[in-house]
Formats: structure tokens, sequence, C-alpha cells
């Protein structure tokens, strides 16, 4: 009997639940995808895991780490990071400067006019596709702005989680809003399994815009996932 498998998705900034639909769209059936949703727009809602799940698996994209429960992702088998950060700013002197200058411009310009900064940030986020992002309704100023002034000092450190699960940090080449890839370096301190993969001509939305390379990765290194995938 195969094992019952879970995934909990945690979206980034300025997103909602929706985000993960693509990913979701890509993977067998019986592996249920679980979106949580910070609350940015629509209501807040954070998942769990059934108590009958045998393989718990956690996505999150960008902020979304920082956003998660603790409390599951100390439950997790298997963290998945997508364009994930644990400093939002890069370490590279020129790249920080220009982070920086780029954070504290959308912070001045998103309490004067939120729906313009977010949909440069759209822009930014699902480059280089053409993708057109429309901005949901029962938008969420308040928090938006709160959790966009919490990335200039916001820190994620994994050694907190290494309790034995497998991680994956998948990264883009082409990110306009991290500027450069972080998942060698978060994964560095990990010493149970990990893998590190940059996708080559790839944005920051990348498990939205390309779902079925993001899986078949998965898939390829993951032995239970590739199992269900062949399940179909």
């Amino acid at each position: 009997m195969e094992k019952k498998v879970e995934i909990l998705a945690y979206h980034g900034w300025g997103i909602n639940a929706d985000f993960w639909n693509n990913l979701a769209s890509v993977i067998p059936d019986d592996i249920p995808l679980k979106p949580a949703n910070r609350g940015y727009f629509g209501k807040p809602f954070y998942p769990r895991f059934d108590a009958d799940t045998k393989f718990r698996v956690v996505f999150t994209h960008s902020y979304g780490l920082h956003w998660s429960n603790s409390a599951v992702l100390s439950k997790a088998d298997l963290l998945v990071i997508f364009n994930g950060f644990g400093d939002f700013h890069p370490s590279d002197e020129k790249l920080k400067s220009v982070s920086e200058k780029g954070l504290e411009a959308m912070i001045k310009g998103f309490d004067a006019d939120p729906e313009h900064v977010l949909k440069s940030f759209y822009r930014n986020c699902f480059h280089p596709s053409e993708f057109k992002s429309e901005i949901p309704s029962g938008l969420n100023k308040e928090l938006l702005l709160e959790d966009l002034k919490a990335l200039r000092g916001t820190r994620f450190p994994l050694i907190d989680l290494d309790f034995g699960s497998t991680m994956v940090a998948i990264d883009s080449a082409e990110d306009k809003i991290l500027l450069e890839p972080r998942g060698e370096n978060m994964l560095d301190g990990h010493y149970n399994k990990k893998s590190v993969k940059i996708f080559e001509n790839e944005g920051h939305a990348l498990p939205f815009i390309n779902p079925k390379d993001c899986w078949s990765y998965l898939c390829s290194i993951i032995p239970i996932f590739e199992r269900y995938e062949n399940n179909r």
C-alpha cells in the first residue's frame, strides 16, 4: 500500500493561494496540495496535515518560508523552497544596494498607491514571462505593508529546522526580485539530505510559470513522488 502523501504550500508576498494552482494541476490527484493563504487578499487560511499522513511535504515560495507555521515545518519530511531566502537582501554589496533602494521605494510608494506598486512587483515577479497578473479583490493594505517592511531585516535561520528532513532549494537564474539565487547558501549548513537546483531562463514566479519542469525535477530526486507519478 502506498504511503499517504500531503503537501502544504505557502505563497510569497503580494500573492494569494491561487499561486499554487498550476503546480497542483500537474501533481497526481492522490497527492493533495493544500495551499495556505496569508490574507493579503481574502481570508487567511492555515492548513494542517491529516493525522494519518505518512509523508509530510511543505512547499514554500519566496516570503512564504517566513510566514509559514514553524510547528508545521518541524513536522515535514520534505521541505521544498522555491526562490527562497534567509535574508531578503543579497550579500553582494552592489546587489544589496540595488535591493535596499528598490525595497524602500516600494515601501514609500505603497502607502500612496498600493495597486501601482503591486502591478510593478508583478511585472518583475513574472519576468521573463509575459504573464499579466490581475490584482485580486479584498486587498489587505495593512498586512501587505507590514510584511513589506519586515523584509528590511528579516532572516530565516534554517539551522533551526535541522531536524532530519530532506531539504530542496529551487532557484531561478533570471530572478528580478532576489537578484541572485540563494538556495546553495541557505542549505549550506543543513546536515541531512539536500538538493539545490537553478533553472536557467526562469524568473521569480517559477513554480507558477513552469510547474511541469519543477515537478519533473522533484520526481527525479524524491522517490515517493516518482512512484506516484508512475502510477497515474
